[in-house]
């Protein structure tokens, strides 16, 4: 009958199919935009914690500033040089003036962030630094502490003469011991308790560089406009564009502004203890910037891939569509396609049918064959197989209640004189023998099948265990009264869930293999019986591998303890006779055999007489392994000792260089390092590199700023810091005090 040609109808699947991926696309697109719109929040968040951290770093500093002013201030040497008047040539009150500019250099050796510091008497008129004393100010002024764009009468009349307590001015430059250095004034009046009274002042000139450079170390790939301004708006000092400096009505917190057309985000931060403000003026460009540039082409790539996968779905679908609509040409009725439910349930009908005609016929279905095949050859992945497979063959079968599963294995050993004689009848009864007394044994819960080698399987269930092995040995009795065939029978061990059943198989070969060895025929075993005739002496694969693993590693410890869990299982749970303990040797020597063949050594000469004889032969195989390797590990040590010594002068020097010229995995060096040096890259270069440090300020006269460039620091910051930490002070301090003391 020619099959009827069919159109192919409109599908509800595919009309459901439609909107599902078009929510998934939005899904998609929404799920971009959230993350994007997550990480830059995350990125103003990192700003605005940056912002702190300057504050903090700021304050810290401004207070030791203060704290210095005070203890100046409320010096007895430089009270009496502000209330004291001009001196005459010769005059002994000269002293007064020599003891209070000796108080100075101290003070200036405190704080990284202090340049110089200037005291102002308004009586005198003089002046006095941590070098000089100014007894003509006005004319030392112009080349010893000039100030840009100001003369004498002019730095007088804005930072000395005006009345005021303490007050920041914006940053300049000045000439700070010969040199032009960019500096903010902090200007504080005597007495402290009477401002108004304008005795004298004391002038900290504070290192704007070091302001500049916390301000400018902002979070990776960003580079705002950072500045800070006093309690009245002035700009003090700043970092980035002075022409996106903004006033100073807004406050603490983040905020969006637009300048000329493009937004930005503004962050505000006040300090109570110093009473400056910091700001910080990042772009929403740079904020965009900063985003991993990887994340336009991972989108594009998932759109891509989501189309793609689409497209090739709605493919299948419209050619299972297709498929599906050439079948139902096949159970038509009058011409027309049967509906969706009913072409299921007519398709049932014929393979229920088929089905019935097989077993009819004393075969097998072909679904449930195929399971049984995959059990047996150890094919199957998972329990559910098994449980398609018995609701195949019981349809009634519970399998939450308890059960007892076993596996039988029949084999013929004269199955080839059948085959050359031409006696196949014979095979197949013994199958239809085989089928016919399980019928009767076990009712319906069976299933029987014939291998490719004429062998027969049968998978038992029973809710009573001992009603089950009863009933095999009965099978068995009247199985091999009627077969025509030499057989044996293996038993498997009971199973008491479905996860077991994949052992049992194992358990049949296991015991068809100790019938085979002994040459029985015409009997049957249980797993059981055959694990009672086991070699009493106890040596399993899994031992024979960690002992093999102990011994190439090297592992002592853990080669000790499994020769000696070795030792305990066989001479101290067991009481081995004389053939038994032969033969642990004998596996053991095997056990050598193949180490030094793996290992390229010697083999072995005998085999072992002795347990002492084994542990001395594998200890001493694997001390041996262990000093080669600890050679190997010092040698590379050496080579990482001596690398970091020639090259810790590069300021670009990391982990990933020295792995790269020593041909390594920079992860395999991190680990080497730490576990067998017990330190990290970056620890032992940092201690190196302030050892050559300390090394240099003793051996030679050079400046802090040329030991920092030797020993491969970036700047001398970054420098200051980590000798501080190391050494509790500044390299300033050890330079001047330390190495003073000791000469």
């Amino acid at each position: 009958m020619r099959k009827p040609e069919h159109k192919i109808p409109a599908s509800r699947t595919l009309l459901l199919f439609l909107p599902a991926l078009i929510l998934c696309f939005v899904i998609l697109i929404l799920a971009q935009n959230w993350m994007l719109m997550t990480v830059r929040r995350d990125k103003q968040e990192q700003t605005y914690s940056m912002l702190h951290l300057i504050r903090s770093t700021t304050d810290l500093s401004l207070d030791q500033m203060y704290k210095l002013s005070q203890m100046l201030l409320l010096d007895n040497d430089i009270a009496k040089f502000i209330y004291q008047g001009e001196i005459e040539s010769g005059s002994v009150d000269i002293q007064t003036l020599i003891d209070a500019k000796g108080v100075l250099p101290t003070a200036t050796n405190i704080n990284a962030m202090l340049a110089e510091v200037y005291i102002y008497s308004n009586r005198s008129g003089y002046i006095l630094s941590s070098q000089n004393a100014f007894l003509e100010p006005e004319k030392m002024y112009p080349s010893m502490f000039a100030f840009e764009g100001l003369n004498y009468r002019q730095f007088r009349s804005k930072y000395l003469t005006p009345a005021f307590n303490r007050s920041f001015f914006p940053q300049t430059d000045a000439l700070v011991h010969g040199r032009n250095r960019s500096v903010i004034p902090l200007v504080q009046t005597f007495p402290l308790n009477n401002p108004a009274a304008n005795a004298g002042k004391i002038m900290l000139l504070l290192d704007s560089s070091y302001i500049v450079d916390l301000l400018s170390q902002q979070i990776e790939g960003a580079s705002p406009t950072v500045y800070v301004t006093d309690s009245k708006g002035t700009v003090i000092t700043y970092s980035g564009d002075p022409a996106f400096i903004l006033g100073d009505g807004y406050a603490d917190g983040q905020h969006r502004v637009s300048i000329e057309g493009q937004e930005y985000v503004l962050s505000a931060l006040s300090s109570n203890a110093s009473g400056l403000r910091f700001f910080s003026l990042l772009s929403l460009k740079q904020i965009n910037a900063m985003l991993n540039p990887m994340w336009p082409l991972l989108v594009i790539l998932s759109i891509g891939m989501f189309l793609l996968l689409s497209f090739f779905a709605v493919y299948m679908l419209a050619r299972s569509n297709r498929h599906w609509t050439e079948l139902l040409g096949l159970v038509d009725v009058s011409g027309k396609p049967l509906p969706y439910e009913q072409a299921v349930g007519y398709i049932k009908n014929i393979v229920e049918e088929d089905r019935s005609k097989v077993r009819q016929a004393g075969g097998t279905p072909f679904i449930t064959d195929t399971f049984f095949r995959r059990l047996i050859h150890g094919k199957m992945l998972g329990t559910a197989e098994i449980q398609a497979m018995l609701k195949q063959v019981q349809k009634d079968i519970d399998l939450n209640s308890p059960n007892t599963f076993q596996m039988v294995h029949i084999a013929i050993h004269d199955v080839q004189d059948f085959l050359s004689s031409d006696r196949l009848e014979d095979i197949d009864f013994t199958r239809i023998a085989a089928q016919k007394q399980a019928m009767r044994a076990f009712g319906q819960q069976y299933y029987l099948y014939m291998d490719f080698s004429f062998s027969i399987w049968i998978m038992l269930w029973h809710g009573d265990g001992r009603f089950l092995d009863t009933q095999i040995d009965q099978f068995y009795k009247e199985f091999i009264q009627v077969s025509p065939c030499i057989t044996s029978m293996a038993v498997s061990s009971a199973k008491h869930s479905l996860d077991e059943i994949f052992s049992a198989t194992n358990e049949c070969s296991e015991v068809q293999q100790s019938l085979l060895s002994e040459k029985q025929v015409e009997i049957m075993r249980r797993y059981t019986e055959l694990s009672l005739k086991r070699e009493p002496y106890h040596y399993s694969l899994d031992m024979e591998r960690k002992l093999s693993v102990a011994v190439m590693k090297g592992e002592r410890q853990a080669l000790e303890e499994i020769l000696r869990t070795i030792e305990q299982d066989n001479f101290v749970a067991r009481n081995l006779g004389p053939e038994e303990h032969a033969n642990l040797m004998k596996v053991l020597y095997a056990t050598a055999i193949k180490l030094s063949q793996s290992l390229r050594l010697t083999l072995h000469q005998s085999v072992f007489e002795s347990y002492a004889e084994v542990k001395q032969f594998f200890l001493s195989q694997a001390l041996a392994i262990n000093r080669a390797k600890s050679d190997k590990d010092e040698v590379l040590v050496q080579r990482i000792i001596g690398y970091i010594h020639d090259h810790y002068a590069d300021p670009g020097l990391n982990l990933s260089n020295m792995a790269g010229d020593f041909g390594l995995k920079e992860s395999f060096l991190y680990h080497f390092m730490q576990t067998r040096m017990e330190t990290s890259f970056a620890q032992y270069l940092e201690a190196y590199r302030l050892e050559r440090a300390l090394a240099l300020f003793a051996e030679k006269q050079m400046t802090i700023s040329e030991i920092t460039s030797f020993c491969g620091y970036s700047n001398a910051q970054t420098f200051r810091r980590a000798f501080q930490k190391r050494y509790g002070m500044l390299p300033s301090d050890y330079q001047k005090t330390v190495l003073y003391q000791k000469k």
